[in-house]
């Protein structure tokens, strides 16, 4: 049976697989954004966070590290010693810089072998006392100086370990404790520590009057160490290291002033408090989690500072394209000419389709004599004339392929129009949305016009689709309209009247062996006829009215107009699909944070 640490460490993994599964999914998304400069370093962050986490994750059963930064003089290496009891454990002094390794206590040296592997056997020495006994999940750290003479030096040295640690103490002098250099050295580190992971010690604080510790340097250093940071430090602790040394040393003229001292509480936080098997997990978790959020908020902060300049370029491309899809409809539409005929021969295809009886033969016939005259109309028209002989016999022969024949005369040069329209309108107002993209943290390339325009290929065959589609359903629903079943019955009732007649009085007459004569029928067939005429006549009418091809086109372009609102299912603009990328970025990463 697992015992209850196993089954929290194997709970804080799936947590930590989640977080970098959310830094992978953010890292794609930044790695689609080639054009929004702030991508390629955030993705970088991203890389690092999920390695940084990778570490933690290998050193779950590991102790937790406790790392001591601070700059020349500050006294961490006091510090450590006194925490440990041990005065010489590590070097402390008037030379600097006076800690030129990373110093480790620890009972056991094997519990340093990671942080050996990692900083280099060379930059690391181990060493331990009677308190190590104590210590049985954590380790001590005492780093070099942050701003010595050997800062080249020590300065990788100083970061590596930070990255190692699951808890950081800032030392600070208290007779100087805004040193800028070391604050700043320190930033980039500490948003990825919180709560009882990063502690603040103000050290030597008995050399400073106690009011005015109290009264004006710790809230004045609290107030500046939280804004340059920009994050809240919950623990600062004020301590005097040198006077809990076996041997303080005090020089005479440096007495301790006051009694005022937090020296205890930081020692029971490591000793006591975070010295828990339990403790270790949970901190770990928190620390990964950390790294996550620094990420999270790293890239909500570059987006927060673009957004004025985001939102507006994505208003002013939507507008953009609106506008040049309109006009493009516009062009499409003067250029009709050739269509209107087209457009009348598909819609009495359709009504073909939908009618039964007489009527619904001549509408099939008229059809059918529509298909000749639109080949016998191709003759006199520019182009090759064997040609458009053959393309008119084929449409003859060929019922079902009429409709691509025909409207296939005119797609061309009318989808040739309203791409050449929606270019120049597309062109024409780039450089303001291109000032605005660069303003959002694009990168300056996009002031290029050619990224206002889509692929002319694929533009092309979309805006064909639409308009053919526009166009179909239009007749659809004409046809729809025209092909009722009273307006069927009303228009076949007459000749349906007359067959009926005419076979009842044949039935009739044969029945009784009298004979019509042949004058009867003939008259029959001439009503019948002129009766079916009129009532295609009365047809056509009512399709001249209700469908003609100039309604059906104005009707199918407005159709298309009312489209400019869903451009996004026929245009892809690169620029503009990355720009939305970004935007709805920040989203995301409120969706995760909530989620979590």
């Amino acid at each position: 049976m697992l015992s209850n640490r196993q089954t929290a460490a194997l709970k804080a993994f799936g947590k930590i697989e989640s977080y970098k599964n959310d830094l992978n999914m953010l890292g794609s998304t930044l790695g689609g954004l080639s054009l929004w400069m702030p991508a390629s370093a955030l993705k970088k962050q991203c890389d690092e966070a999920i390695r940084m986490i990778n570490d933690i994750a290998e050193r779950f059963d590991r102790k937790l590290v406790v790392t001591i930064v601070g700059p020349c003089g500050a006294g961490k290496s006091t510090l450590l010693n006194a925490l440990v009891g041990v005065d010489d454990l590590s070097p402390a002094g008037h030379q600097r810089p006076t800690t030129g390794h990373v110093i480790v206590f620890s009972s056991d040296p094997q519990d340093a072998d990671q942080l050996v592997t990692g900083l280099g056997s060379e930059s690391v020495e181990v060493k331990s006392g009677s308190a190590a006994a104590t210590l049985e999940h954590v380790l001590i750290i005492d780093t070099p100086d942050t701003d010595s003479m050997a800062y080249q030096k020590h300065s990788p040295l100083v970061r590596e370990a930070i990255a190692r640690s699951d808890m950081l103490i800032c030392v600070f002098d208290s007779e100087n404790p805004k040193r800028k250099d070391h604050v700043d050295f320190l930033a980039p580190f500490i948003r990825r520590f919180n709560g009882e992971s990063l502690v603040s010690v103000i050290n030597k604080c008995d050399r400073q009057d106690e009011a005015e510790l109290k009264d004006r340097i710790l809230p004045d250093f609290s107030a500046y160490i939280q804004a340059a940071w920009q994050t809240t430090v919950d623990r600062m602790l004020c301590i005097s290291a040198r006077r809990h040394l076996q041997d303080p040393q005090f020089d005479e003229t440096a007495a301790p002033k006051h009694d005022f001292d937090q020296f205890e509480d930081l020692r029971e936080l490591i000793f006591d408090s975070i010295n828990r098997a339990g403790y270790v997990v949970d901190r770990r978790l928190e620390n990964a989690r950390s790294l996550r959020d620094f990420v999270f908020v790293e890239a909500s902060r570059e987006i927060s500072g673009h957004r004025t300049s985001l939102i507006e370029a994505e208003r002013q491309m939507r507008e953009a394209q609106k506008k040049s899809f309109l006009d493009a409809v516009s062009a499409m539409k003067k250029d009709d000419s050739r269509q209107l005929f087209g457009a009348g021969l598909m819609m009495y295809q359709k009504l073909s389709q939908r009618w039964i009886g007489p009527v619904g033969w001549m509408i099939a016939i008229w059809a059918r004599l529509l298909i000749f005259g639109a080949g016998i109309a191709a003759l006199f028209r520019f182009g090759r004339p064997v040609s458009q002989i053959m393309g008119m016999i084929s449409a003859w022969r060929h019922f079902k392929e009429s409709k691509a024949a025909v409207a296939d005369t005119s797609n061309d040069e009318r989808v040739g129009a309203g791409l050449r329209t929606y270019r120049l309108t597309a062109m024409s107002s780039w450089p303001d949305i291109a000032e605005s993209l660069v303003g959002g943290g694009f990168d300056s390339t996009v002031r290029r016009v050619e990224d206002a325009l889509p692929d002319t290929g694929t533009f092309s065959d979309k805006l064909a689709g639409i308009w053919s589609n526009a166009l179909d359903s239009e007749m659809e629903r004409m046809a729809g309209k025209l092909s009722g079943m009273l307006l069927q019955l009303v228009l076949n009732l007459p000749m349906f009247a007359v067959l009926g007649y005419t076979g009842w009085i044949t039935v009739q007459r044969f029945l009784q062996g009298s004979y019509l004569a042949g004058n009867f029928f003939l008259h029959a067939l001439w009503t019948i006829g002129i009766i079916l005429l009129l009532s295609f006549f009365l047809f056509q009418i009512l399709v001249r009215l209700v469908a003609s091809p100039e309604r059906v086109t104005i009707k199918a372009f407005e159709k298309m107009k009312r489209q400019a609102d869903q451009l996004d299912a026929f245009t892809t603009n690169p620029v503009l699909v990355q720009l939305e990328m970004v935007i709805e970025l920040e989203t995301m990463l409120t969706a995760l944070n909530i989620d979590e």
